[in-house]
This record gives C-alpha cells, sequence and structure tokens, in this order.
C-alpha cells in the first residue's frame, strides 16, 4: 500500500476511533477529564504520517461528533484542537526543548480557547459569559420549586442573606459570578499551561515508546526555569504595580494574572525541588507521592517561596555539589 493512501486510511480510522472515545469518557464520572487529552493521538498520527493525515483525523472526528451530537459541537472542536494540534506538530519537527515545547503547546492551547471563545459568540449571538448568565437564570426559572433547599443552604452558610425568592437568589449567585470574571484571564493562562503541558507530556511519551525522535525532558525532580526567569516576572509585576498606582484602567487585573502565573510555575518548581530531595532520601514512591500531594494542599506557599530560592540560589546544584564532594 502506498504511503499517502495509507496515512489517510489509518488517518481516518484515527478519527473515528477519537470520537467513539470522547463520547464515552464524556459519560464517565472522574475518567471524563481525559477528554482533555483529544489532540494527543492526532498528534502521534501526523508525527508518524505527516500533518496532514492529523488534520484528517481531527476534520474526521469533528464531522461524526457534529453528525451523531449537534453540528455546532463539531465546529468547537475541530477549533478547541487545531491550534494545540499544530503547535506541538512544530515542537516535534523542530525538537525544541522542553521550556520551549511547553511554552509553545500552552501557546497553542490559548489561542484554540480564544478562538473556540469567539465562534461561540459568532453561533450564538451572545458573548460566553452572557450566555452563561442566561443559562443559569434560564435554569432556575425551570426548577424553581427544587431550588428551596439549596437556597436554605446557601443562608445556612451565610454565603447569601435571607432571600424568598428564587428570581433574586439567581440575580445575588449571577452577580457573585461576574465579580470573579476579572480572574478570568489568570484562569485561562493556567489552564493553557496544565491543558497544554499534559498534552506535549502525553503525546511524548507515546511517541518516544513508538520509537520516533521526541525532545528531551528530564526526569521530575530536575525540572528547571530557564535562568532570568524570576527578574522577567518581577520586572513584569513592578510594571503591573506601577500601572495600578497611577490608575491605569485594568491594570489591577495584569496584576493579578501576572502574580497568579508567577506564583503557578514557581510552585511548580517548588515541587520538583521536594522531589529531588526526597529523591536523595530514597523515600518509597507512595510515600513520597502522599507527602508532594499533602505539600500542594497545605503548604503551597512554601513551595512557591522554595521554587523562588532555587532559581535565585540553585539549591539542588548545591547540594549535588556537595555530594560529590
Amino acid at each position: 500500500m502506498k504511503e499517502p493512501l495509507r496515512a489517510t486510511i489509518e488517518g481516518i480510522i484515527v478519527g473515528v476511533l477519537s470520537a467513539l472515545l470522547a463520547i464515552i469518557l464524556f459519560f464517565i464520572p472522574m475518567l471524563n477529564i481525559l477528554v482533555l487529552l483529544f489532540p494527543v493521538p492526532l498528534v502521534v498520527v501526523g508525527v508518524r504520517h505527516g500533518t496532514s493525515a492529523g488534520l484528517i483525523s481531527l476534520t474526521v472526528s469533528a464531522m461524526l461528533l457534529g453528525l451523531f451530537i449537534y453540528p455546532h459541537l463539531g465546529i468547537i472542536i475541530f477549533l478547541m484542537n487545531v491550534f494545540i494540534f499544530l503547535s506541538l506538530i512544530v515542537i516535534y519537527n523542530k525538537s525544541l526543548d522542553m521550556n520551549e515545547s511547553m511554552v509553545l503547546s500552552a501557546g497553542g492551547t490559548l489561542l484554540s480557547i480564544l478562538v473556540t471563545l469567539q465562534a461561540f459568540t459568532w453561533m450564538t449571538g451572545k458573548g460566553f459569559f452572557d450566555f452563561l448568565w442566561d443559562s443559569i437564570k434560564t435554569y432556575f426559572d425551570a426548577n424553581s420549586a427544587n431550588l428551596q433547599g439549596v437556597i436554605q443552604m446557601y443562608q445556612a452558610l451565610g454565603i447569601v442573606d435571607n432571600i424568598q425568592s428564587v428570581d433574586r437568589f439567581a440575580e445575588v449567585l449571577v452577580g457573585q459570578l461576574k465579580d470573579m470574571v476579572p480572574l478570568f484571564p489568570s484562569m485561562l493562562l493556567i489552564t493553557s499551561l496544565l491543558v497544554g503541558g499534559a498534552n506535549f507530556l502525553v503525546s511524548r511519551f507515546l511517541l518516544k515508546k513508538l520509537r520516533a525522535s521526541v525532545p528531551y525532558v528530564p526526569p521530575f525532580k530536575k525540572w528547571s526555569l530557564p535562568r532570568g526567569t524570576g527578574r522577567g516576572f518581577l520586572g513584569l509585576m513592578l510594571v503591573a504595580i506601577l500601572g495600578s498606582w497611577v490608575k491605569i484602567p485594568n491594570f489591577d487585573v495584569v496584576l493579578y494574572t501576572i502574580s497568579s502565573v508567577f506564583t503557578f510555575v514557581f510552585t511548580v518548581q517548588g515541587l520538583s525541588v521536594v522531589t529531588f530531595f526526597l529523591s536523595q532520601k530514597r523515600v518509597p514512591g507512595i510515600v513520597g507521592a502522599l507527602i508532594l500531594v499533602a505539600a500542594f494542599i497545605f503548604l503551597s506557599v512554601a513551595l512557591t517561596f522554595l521554587g523562588i530560592f532555587e532559581q535565585i540560589f540553585g539549591v539542588r546544584r548545591a547540594y549535588a555539589g556537595r555530594e560529590g564532594d
């Protein structure tokens, strides 16, 4: 069988299987989060048989989901994954290093989300948040008789004051959600880092098993941010603080977004440092994993400062040098 025909057939098969797997996972609690890894099989096909084969897989998947579930869903699925797919293909074709790969995969994810949100606006005639507020109000109107218990629970917890009507409760809830909108940019960036990074690492793992050429990724205990990252973030923080001080519009949102991303990346580095020392002390894997989870939940601020401390002083490098003496 000629290679172009084989690539096309494999692309179609993977597209069909990806659509079926996505539908199955969507209805399985706890496992439905794996839908976020939807681009992985498409990337594997794209790397092995060419970008066009991967795009065929994505197109087939989107068409099937649009045909059997809802037409607009097919468009959303295509837009949600096409830029993630293309960014990962560039990573493998250019053999970028780990940090560059993480940034590019996160950028592709962010672009996919932004384009999808814009397409959602075109399809519904409303912005995403306006659609969300209206959907909440519609849900409350349709289920008003069943929501009295929820209202009483919120009142008992002190989340809302004494509210008699479901309509008023819906207005209060939507108002509280609107107050959280300034947090959306930071949530978007961190989500892009997580989803893009996960798709890169999982696709890399599979491609390595298939003996494809992949970027080098060190063990987690050796993960580190590029030099100058700390200074770069501090510089951006300073600019954001100055902008907020002179009352430039929306600079408080910029400040919060930068500080959130700053906290996230250095917390991950802090976890890496803890993993390094657990490995040095030969702590069993399961015990070490439990320690990491507990540290992330209860000591996240300490992890952030540990990550910053590592970036400035190179704690792991100094410890490894001492051990070598």
